[in-house]
């Protein structure tokens, strides 16, 4: 089945009509006028005739019970402790010298680096922020700064304390429901701000790991060959999904004739249960992913402006633990930070297929290995920190996220039964 240019669903045309409207009429009116400037004469009619329905909100993601929560929590800070203990560990084997006391490390820490450090995670913030405002923006004619920054946090939040990454999309998008934001919009939203994140992520990550192989970066790190092996498999893991969805937007016919024969094989090998159910639930996923970049097109300056934001943010990302080694006085690492890079990378990489929340319990210990050669005595903190930036500080910003929303029902609840005759 192909799905022609024209055949968006009612939720995206939404987005895009008022993309080329840049005002907000009567809602009837606005929408009729706008789909006809962007649609066939003889598609305007039916468009409308689906606008008359009313779009069905997006249910909630299925809560957990109790005491699933209860034991994922557990499991998180075990493995968070884990991930630490490891570190430690590690650190000792490979630098016994690289004992430094924390408060060691800041009595030499550089206040100058420090300060430049904290701008380099918060300006990553920023730029994450900023490819939501923007999509937004193109999607649904307004910024929504305050609902994109809260969206990014709660993405980074359920993306860390969820394997494989896998809880932030579906949360992002049903907060933005909740937001008045329309499901078809929402999730145009969330899966353009996915799919230019990680095609930025895999192509720089690319680049860093050809950049380390070449220039040897890997030659004075201790575990070399761990980390070459599963850097170079961790991408080409993770350039599947950019692959497929690509492939699938350059050769639909062959892509969905080849995902049928896949979920075939895997009904065959008893892997897959209802091919009719299982095909089509990954052709809808690339099909949203297809009609989303439809309305990015609309707006070529907006699409330029998040691909640079998208590199801005990957690329700080990766150049984190540079300014924290320089935050902490390594003098080894001057002039070094595309090295410090591809270090970062391949220890990246390395882990991006472990199931585990953040890849924590073998990140810490995989980039203990990666930095050893530039972090000297400041090796374990030097680790930490870098660690604090890109997962542990999420967790944190996410669960106070999460009690404060918990604290405004209660507020907002107790205020309305007060209210009540």
């Amino acid at each position: 089945m192909e799905i022609k240019d024209s055949e968006l669903t009612t939720e995206y045309q939404d987005g895009l009509s008022e993309t080329v409207a840049h005002k907000e009429p009567s809602p009837e009116t606005a929408e009729a006028t706008s789909y006809a400037e962007v649609l066939p004469a003889e598609e305007t009619e039916s468009v409308q005739t689906e606008q008359a329905v009313e779009e069905p909100q997006i249910a909630p993601p299925p809560k957990k019970k109790r005491g699933a929560r209860i034991f994922w929590n557990i499991f998180l800070i075990a493995i968070v402790a884990a991930g630490i203990l490891s570190l430690f560990g590690i650190v000792k084997e490979i630098a016994p010298t690289a004992g430094m006391s924390l408060g060691e490390v800041f009595s030499g820490a550089s206040p100058l680096f420090i300060g430049v450090a904290v701008l380099i995670v918060v300006l990553t913030m920023v730029f994450d922020v900023s490819k939501y405002a923007i999509i937004s923006k193109t999607v649904t004619g307004r910024v929504h700064l305050a609902t994109s920054a809260k969206c990014h946090f709660i993405g980074k939040y359920y993306d860390a304390v969820t394997p494989f990454s896998s809880g932030g999309q579906p949360m992002q998008i049903y907060y933005l429901n909740t937001k008045g934001i329309s499901g078809g919009n929402s999730t145009a939203i969330v899966m353009i701000r996915y799919y230019s994140s990680v095609v930025c992520w895999v192509t720089l990550g690319a680049a860093l790991l050809i950049y380390g192989t070449v220039k040897g970066v890997l030659d004075s790190a201790s575990g070399a060959t761990i980390l070459k092996v599963t850097g170079w498999v961790g991408i080409g893991i993770n350039l599947l999904i950019p692959v497929f969805i690509t492939l699938f937007l350059i050769f639909p016919k062959l892509m969905y004739k080849l995902t049928y024969g896949i979920v075939r094989l895997g009904n065959k090998i008893k892997i897959v249960k209802d091919v009719e159910k299982t095909t089509a639930r990954a052709t809808k996923v690339v099909d949203d992913f297809k009609n989303s970049f439809k309305l990015m097109a609309t707006s070529p300056v907006k699409l330029i402006l998040l691909i640079l934001v998208s590199f801005g943010e990957v690329g700080l990302t990766f150049a984190t633990p540079f300014f924290i080694m320089k935050a902490f006085g390594c003098s080894a690492v001057d002039g070094q930070i595309i090295t410090v890079m591809a270090l970062n990378a391949f220890a990246t990489f390395g882990v991006s297929f472990i199931p585990t929340p953040g890849n924590s319990g073998v990140v810490e210990g995989l980039g203990a290995l990666a930095f050893s050669a530039f972090a000297g005595a400041t090796l374990a903190w030097s680790v930490l920190f870098w660690r604090l930036t890109v997962f542990y500080l999420y967790v944190i910003i996410g669960i106070g996220i999460t009690v404060f929303d918990v604290i405004v029902k209660n507020v907002k609840y107790k205020k309305t039964k007060v209210e009540k005759p």
